[in-house]
């Protein structure tokens, strides 16, 4: 069986927060694990704050569009 080598990885998530405050807690906790990310953006659904994050995935670079 051939290996392959990861060259670049990522996850594409969109979150649901009940607050701005709780989105910039999720954003400052992947700042201090070192995660390379992306907010692609960020808008209000009714009451809640929608972002839509690009972050690496196992320490493998970002994927670049």
């Amino acid at each position: 069986m051939e290996v392959k080598k990861v060259i670049a990885a990522g996850i594409d998530r969109v979150l649901e927060f009940d607050t701005l405050e709780e989105a910039d807690r999720y954003l400052d906790g992947l700042r201090v694990k070192g995660a390379e990310y992306r907010v692609m953006w960020r808008k209000e659904a009714g009451s809640k704050i929608r972002l839509r994050v690009k972050e690496q995935y196992n320490k493998s670079p970002l994927i670049e569009d």
